[in-house]
């Protein structure tokens, strides 16, 4: 199968680096015209199942996206929420990682009060992407979910090392595709966002 992985446009929480988790954020104007692009960029693609993150500011970009394939079954999935930060929800990025040192735990492992760890993120979306690998066989599966979401799947499927993970951060509307079978997988684009020119990305936005 053909695997499509596209984060979400820009948000205002990620203008204001704040960690959404799962809450619902808005796009930004930016964030909107990076969906736009992104739509153009896939629109003569042939997409045969889109799956999207059931959060707001996923279904908006994926909204853009399915204009362009209007009959394409498309499913809304909890399970590519981005991590759950629990107390920290809206937090100023950094947060977390200080509450992790001060616990004491590595900070993949720090799992907040009402949240989840990123080792738990990692398992819940490795699960369910495993499935649709599985039941999408030779056909072209679309995904719009959220940077850590994205990264921590890949970081789990191609088995990358730890110092490597800042290697697999995702920009905003940024694009990952990969042809899987049972011999393994090739990456034909990789956190691909030259559909982008001209209106900027928003950096070191991760959720």
């Amino acid at each position: 199968m053909r695997l499509i992985l596209v984060r979400h446009g820009e948000t205002e929480g990620n203008v204001r680096k704040h960690n959404q988790g799962q809450q619902h954020g808005e796009l930004t104007k930016r964030g909107i015209e990076q969906a736009k692009r992104t739509a153009l960029r896939l629109k003569d693609t042939k997409i045969d199942k889109i799956y999207v993150s059931d959060l707001k500011r996923a279904v908006d970009t994926a909204a853009e996206i399915i204009k362009f394939h209007p009959k394409t079954e498309v499913t809304y999935e909890p399970a590519l929420r981005e991590q759950c930060h629990g107390i920290y929800e809206g937090s100023p990025y950094g947060t977390i990682g200080k509450a992790a040192e001060k616990a004491g735990v590595k900070k993949h492992h720090f799992k907040p009060e009402g949240g989840e760890s990123v080792v738990e993120l990692q398992e819940r979306i490795t699960t369910f992407l495993h499935k649709i690998i599985h039941k999408h066989k030779n056909e072209t599966v679309l995904i719009v979910s959220h940077g850590g979401t994205i990264r921590f799947f890949l970081i789990g499927f191609l088995k990358a090392p730890e110092e490597q993970w800042e290697d697999y951060k995702h920009e905003n509307c940024a694009v990952t595709e990969l042809d899987i079978d049972e011999k393994g997988h090739k990456i034909l684009n990789f956190k691909c966002i030259k559909h982008l020119t001209g209106i900027g990305t928003q950096t070191g936005a991760p959720t």
